[in-house]
């Protein structure tokens, strides 16, 4: 179904929506385009190329209290924490969309992550098509669109007066006013996007575990750790146990498996003693290990991870390398 909305209907419409649930969206942040819980409409930016981060901070916070532990007269008290509200995260790229879809994989499969799953359960997303690619797009590339609407509940487009609402699901539905009128014009066209070849990735990459290429990448990584903060599918995390006024938390916060000692074992083992070994997995778990668990490559083409490395090491360049390489040891 295909609505159209005035830009003042979608005011009315997001004013309507905070008196009743939370809604997350993009706001400027020092500077920053970011996902933050607002206030007003008024915060929310809506034209931009893409966010600094990804909305998946909502879903699996860079920082959270999993539940606490309370002692009191001999007696332990488990107390686990709830989702309290229901949310919108408005504005959200299709990318994005695709983003939250593939952790769904991860985090929602027996036995699922309650709080992941709760978030999840209690939130719509409603997506902005991308009216203009940026230069480190290639979302067309990993099986997404600048006008996919797979993996949200509503996709609005911009158009010269307005916004074309798309309702996807019954969820979406159930957010909208009624009153708006259908719409029967044609859809834009989406921004082109350069390709990249990504065929038999997957197959590349698993021939390629001892290459020396890896090293070689690695001279130039400062394991800085923002290609996995800035990452819509990335989502390693610690988990540490901190006293607090009689009672104890258990925190789980963001990680990296590029960070040195992430893969220490208790016996005092590491697998991953070196740079290259480090970069290796992240490429690996991402181009080999998702796809080989849930039949999708971890890579929603947002570009975000080598646009932010100091160092340009950019994924486009490093699925590149990888089947040269393997042509290279074919002879073909």
């Amino acid at each position: 179904m295909k609505l159209f909305a005035s830009r003042d209907d979608l005011i009315c419409w997001l004013e309507s929506l905070l008196q009743q649930r939370i809604v997350v969206a993009p706001v400027r942040v020092e500077g920053q385009t970011m996902f933050q819980p607002i206030s007003k409409v008024e915060e929310i930016i809506f034209d931009f190329g893409n966010t600094t981060l990804s909305p998946k901070g909502w879903f699996l916070p860079p920082t959270e209290t999993l539940f606490s532990v309370r002692r009191d007269d001999g007696q332990v008290e488990l107390v686990p924490m709830l989702v309290e509200h229901d949310a919108v995260v408005f504005g959200l790229r299709p990318c994005d969309a695709r983003g939250i879809a593939l952790m769904d994989g991860p985090f929602l499969q027996e036995p699922s992550d309650t709080l992941y799953q709760e978030r999840r359960s209690r939130t719509a997303l409603v997506g902005l098509a991308c009216h203009q690619a940026q230069p480190e797009c290639f979302c067309t590339s990993m099986g997404s669109a600048p006008d996919d609407l797979s993996h949200v509940d509503i996709l609005l487009t911009e158009v010269e007066d307005g916004y074309i609402v798309q309702v996807v699901t019954e969820k979406g539905k159930a957010l909208l006013p009624k009153g708006w009128a259908k719409y029967k014009g044609k859809m834009p066209t989406p921004p082109q996007l350069k390709t990249i070849p990504t065929k038999e990735i997957v197959s590349a990459v698993r021939e390629l575990f001892n290459d020396p290429y890896w090293e070689r990448l690695a001279d130039r990584c400062l394991h800085c750790n923002i290609c996995a903060y800035v990452c819509p599918t990335c989502y390693c995390f610690d988990v540490r146990d901190y006293p607090d006024k009689g009672k104890v938390e258990r925190v789980r916060s963001w990680e990296s498996c590029q960070s040195p000692g992430f893969s220490l074992t208790a016996g005092g083992y590491d697998p991953r003693t070196t740079k290259g070994e480090r970069l290796r997995q992240r490429f690996y778990h991402k181009l080999l290990y998702f796809p080989e668990r849930f039949q999708e490559v971890g890579c929603v083409g947002c570009g975000r991870c080598g646009k932010a490395c100091p160092v340009n090491i950019d994924i486009r360049e490093v699925i590149s390398d990888l089947q040269q390489l393997t042509e290279a040891r074919s002879g073909s």
